[in-house]
């Protein structure tokens, strides 16, 4: 009997992102293959990632985002042994990364050990118009040799493919576009009962509320839904805001939040394995981030009928459509998006338009 061929699922850390979820999910799911997830150390789903049934997990602490040349090139071997094992048992190999760093170094192990296939889905560019111009052509140059190497290039959004394009990485027959996965616990409503919920959190009962979920890094912006808040709460005092999430800028959101005057108010609740619960007791919710591939969280929030306020980055306006399941403003632009919040906030009959229609567009 033939040995089932493999896939070799790479990335370089698995918090709790949206890319982590879809190599995970796709891990897990893929049937008639042999799942080999491949990731860094310290993780929050890293345990989860080690009970997968039916994937064989790898955490490698030498596979890490930042570029450190000593750690790299030990990954780049630990890699392509993994990807040698399975060729060396007579199957078919295909090497599906995730991430910049990541894609890298699993694209250039699988071309090397051999690999029957090679593929990297796009969750976004390491490069972006925010990086001194040196540092953002190093990643930029990276991005185009490396898809010489790669068999196909999932993109997330059209815009993250047309950007692609545009910067001459790959070539048109190399991409397709697969938007993020819906999560079945964003799908499935449970019953709960909501009151309890904001009462666990510690958000009013009466009390209407603005939330987001994401990670505490440049790109999320966290610092603007602080300045944002200022905003609406000088102008709609009935409301309470929550941030799902943490990383390196939380330090700086929490001292933002004191200054402000906003500490009564605002929640600061971590990374939770109740997502969906939480993103149930918002009213509305709120994204700043100043690039983008293509948000799973904005699905996430319209599969529980919220209204979505977000920056018109990249693959976002393919999500949110401008007056229909949500509002845009541009990158930076704390104002606008103060104003739409604020709109939502004082029409109880808008929101709830806006949250059944965004509910429509994601429902199987």
């Amino acid at each position: 009997m033939p040995e089932l061929p493999a896939v070799i699922h790479v990335i370089a850390k698995l918090e709790l992102g949206g890319a982590q979820r879809i190599a995970i999910e796709t891990a897990r799911k893929l049937k008639g293959y042999r799942n080999v997830l491949i990731s860094g150390t310290g993780g929050l789903l890293d345990d989860e990632a080690s009970s997968l049934k039916g994937v064989e997990t790898h955490l490698l602490p030498t596979l890490r985002r930042e570029i450190h040349p000593v750690a790299d090139l030990l990954s780049f071997f630990a890699i392509g042994r993994l990807i040698s094992r399975e060729l060396a048992k007579g199957r078919d190999v295909v090497v599906h990364s995730h991430g910049s760093k990541a894609g890298v170094l699993a694209r250039l192990a699988g071309r090397a050990a051999g690999a029957s296939a090679v593929v990297h889905t796009i969750h976004g560019f390491a490069f972006h118009d925010y990086q001194p111009r040196i540092v953002k052509t190093f990643y930029l140059l990276a991005e185009r040799s490396c898809a010489r190497f790669c068999d196909r290039l999932i993109a997330v959004s059209r815009s993250t493919m047309h950007k692609g394009l545009k910067e001459r990485i790959g070539v048109p027959g190399q991409y397709v576009v697969i938007n993020p996965a819906i999560l079945d616990e964003h799908l499935q409503r449970k019953d709960f009962d909501a009151r309890t919920k904001k009462k666990e959190l510690g958000i009013g009962e009466s009390a209407l509320v603005v939330g987001t979920v994401s990670c505490f890094k440049p790109q999320k912006a966290p610092l603007h839904f602080v300045e944002v808040a200022e905003i609406v709460h000088s102008a709609f005092s009935e409301v309470e805001f929550a941030m799902v999430g943490d990383g390196i800028l939380m330090g700086d959101v929490r001292r933002a939040v004191s200054l402000k005057g906003l500490g009564g108010i605002f929640h600061l609740l971590g990374w939770r394995h109740d997502v969906a619960e939480v993103v149930d007791v918002f009213d509305v919710f709120l994204l700043t981030s100043l690039w983008e591939g293509l948000p799973m969280v904005h699905a996430e929030a319209m599969c529980r009928s919220k209204p979505i306020v977000a920056t018109s980055v990249d693959g976002t306006p393919e999500v949110v459509i401008e007056g229909v399941n949500g509002f845009l403003a541009p990158p930076g632009d704390v104002k606008g998006l103060a104003e739409k919040v604020i709109t939502l906030l004082k029409d109880d009959k808008l929101r709830k338009k806006m949250g059944e229609t965004g509910k429509k567009m994601v429902s199987p």
